[in-house]
């Protein structure tokens, strides 16, 4: 067997394809971590935004009087939002529905939604 050649190593096609691979693999790891980053963010601004939403409706609950529709401005972990109250009858003698909208101050996107219900003072 001698003439025979077997350096058992990579040949530069070789090597080349696999680099090809892990930078694909790479760009797709740095994609996902950006788009998880963007999804976190777009979370947290809602879930304040929903915490302000809820202080906002437990003020109203602890308003005296019939509920009424009002709007203003709040802040919470600095940011501040615009929110407006809109209160409908429910088709039951004494109870409303109470309706509350809250977006970032300035944007037209609604961040949170809620409702509740409340009995009008007779």
């Amino acid at each position: 067997m001698a003439g025979q050649h077997n350096d058992g190593g990579f040949s530069l096609i070789e090597m080349m394809t696999a680099l090809a691979i892990v930078a694909i693999a790479g760009l797709a790891l740095i994609n996902l971590t950006r788009a998880t980053t963007q999804n976190t963010a777009a979370v947290e601004t809602r879930a304040l935004a929903a915490l302000a939403a809820e202080n906002l409706l437990n003020t109203e609950w602890l308003r005296a009087g019939a509920p009424e529709a009002r709007s203003g401005r709040y802040q919470l972990g600095g940011v501040t939002y615009d929110w407006s109250t809109r209160i409908a009858e429910t088709g039951e003698a004494g109870l409303v529905r109470v309706h509350i909208e809250l977006s970032e101050s300035g944007q037209d996107q609604v961040l949170a939604e809620l409702d509740t219900f409340r009995r009008v003072p007779s």
